[in-house]
């Protein structure tokens, strides 16, 4: 049966209907797409009931932690963060609960921990996460912040912790400097003692960079240092996000470090933003974007990412883009997000980890150790792992080499085994004290990343162990 409204209550009526229909094409419109076809883009994590606010993202032996900050402020008041683990599929693992809010969150594989630096603008402390035991522990700093601020992210080169120094106390803006000029440090380098954090100055935010467009020194505003990633170079990139600059570090911490800074553009007076970076390391892999307005966390995946390139995400205008590291030109690969903020970056093909787990110990029959064999990215299959283990004693200089293989089980994400070393007789021939290195090759189908290993090295003496 039709249905008349008189006068003003049908215009009424299909106003309310005209803005029922903009709402749901902004609803379709705001779905991600991507810019070409080489890439593809799915939900890899939707909205998870009691949590709000996700952003950074971080990984471990094929598992995947994400920050839900669940609306905590940036000064650690109003409620707690929950750290999710996921797997490689998205199913929940493990939750970990963390005063205040949680920013930055990277996993630290030299001391197998997850660092979570908390409350970035003010009152900053740290908590450190054991992914293996389950465990947590909380860190306060030593002393105050030089910049006023606190601490936003955190990246771990070289056995050191390096941390990006946010919110600093600003020089007033002038036409040079819009922002405001940082006159503090804009990273520091962190060391733990006891259940305090001391950090020392690396990177002033008015010390002289070079300009990589132009090749002219440059001081940099560093108005706003936000996040910390490490590119293929071995470089420490910061991300100054409100001035759309990257500040790369060659040899931080050293006395004779470098920096250099590129400016971002999309080719409009608007300037890009951008919250994190990644630099993948293989052409395929997966990108995956927090989008903390949706609550969600999308996998950008491609069989092309090209070699030497980077990729962020812009918070401003909802997209993540390619970068060009000459020039600086941003590139949307992918639209349609509500604010992206934290990236990871997970290759294709596994990234296999070795470590010691027990140190080496001699019997009857010759040397063993113990090692941790570790993988990451899809964990649902079995995976061949070979080992070469190489032994050399300081009397003779001829290497004895052996090649062993390990499978870790579908579903696993890593496995301990117990390694022959060298043989009793071997050992006591030698008459000397040995090295034995045990390190990662590839198989013959190539199915692991044999330059991203832990090498785990023992340093054996006579006498032989009993």
């Amino acid at each position: 049966m039709k249905r008349y409204l008189p006068g003003g209550a049908r215009i009424a009526h299909l106003s309310c209907f005209a803005l029922l229909l903009l709402g749901f094409s902004q609803m379709v419109m705001a779905q991600p797409a991507v810019t070409s076809p080489d890439y593809s883009v799915s939900v890899f994590v939707g909205p998870q009931t009691g949590l709000s606010n996700p952003d950074s993202i971080t990984s471990f032996h094929g598992t995947i932690f994400i920050e839900y900050a669940n609306a905590t402020q940036p000064d650690g008041t109003g409620g707690d963060s929950t750290i999710v683990q996921f797997d490689s599929t998205g199913k929940v693992l493990h939750t970990y609960q963390v005063v205040g809010k949680s920013d930055g969150m990277k996993y630290n594989s030299f001391d197998n921990q997850i660092w979570c630096l908390r409350d970035e603008d003010s009152n900053p402390a740290l908590t450190l996460i054991d992914p293996v035991a389950g465990t947590q522990k909380d860190y306060t700093y030593a002393d105050p912040t030089l910049h006023g601020g606190g601490y936003d992210d955190a990246v771990f080169l070289n056995g050191q912790v390096f941390i990006s120094c946010s919110n600093p106390n600003l020089q007033p803006s002038t036409p040079k400097t819009p922002n405001g000029q940082n006159i503090f440090p804009s990273i520091v380098k962190a060391t733990i003692v006891g259940n305090k954090v001391f950090v020392q100055p690396v990177l002033h935010g008015n010390d002289t960079l070079t300009d990589i467009t132009t090749g002219k020194p440059i001081v940099a505003q560093q108005s706003d240092p936000d996040s910390l990633k490490v590119d293929p170079s071995g470089n420490l990139v910061l991300d100054s996000q409100q001035d759309g600059d990257l500040i790369f570090l060659n040899g931080p911490g050293f006395p004779n470090q470098t920096g250099y800074v590129l400016h971002l553009s999309n080719g409009t007076p608007t300037q890009v933003t951008v919250d994190d970076t990644v630099f993948p390391t293989r052409a395929s892999g997966t990108i995956y974007v927090v989008d903390t307005a949706a609550n969600t966390v999308y996998a950008v995946t491609s069989h092309v990412f090209p070699p030497n390139s980077a990729f962020a995400n812009s918070d401003g205008t909802g997209v993540v883009g390619r970068i060009d590291l000459q020039t600086g030109k941003f590139t949307p690969i992918v639209t349609g997000l509500q604010s992206p903020h934290g990236a990871l970056f997970v290759p294709t093909l596994p990234e296999v980890h070795l470590a010691e787990v027990t140190t080496s110990s001699g019997s009857s029959s010759g040397l063993a150790g113990s090692f941790r064999v570790s993988r990451g990215g899809d964990i649902t299959q079995a995976l061949t792992v070979f080992l070469n283990i190489t032994t050399t004693a300081k009397t003779d200089s001829t290497s004895s080499n052996k090649v062993t293989s390990v499978t870790v089980p579908a579903g696993k994400p890593g496995v301990i085994v117990s390694l022959p070393l060298d043989s009793a007789k071997d050992f006591k021939e030698d008459g000397s004290p040995e090295t034995v290195v045990v390190s990662v090759v590839p198989d013959p189908n190539y199915n692991v990343l044999p330059d991203i290993v832990n090498t785990a090295v023992t340093n054996l003496t006579l006498p032989l162990p009993k």
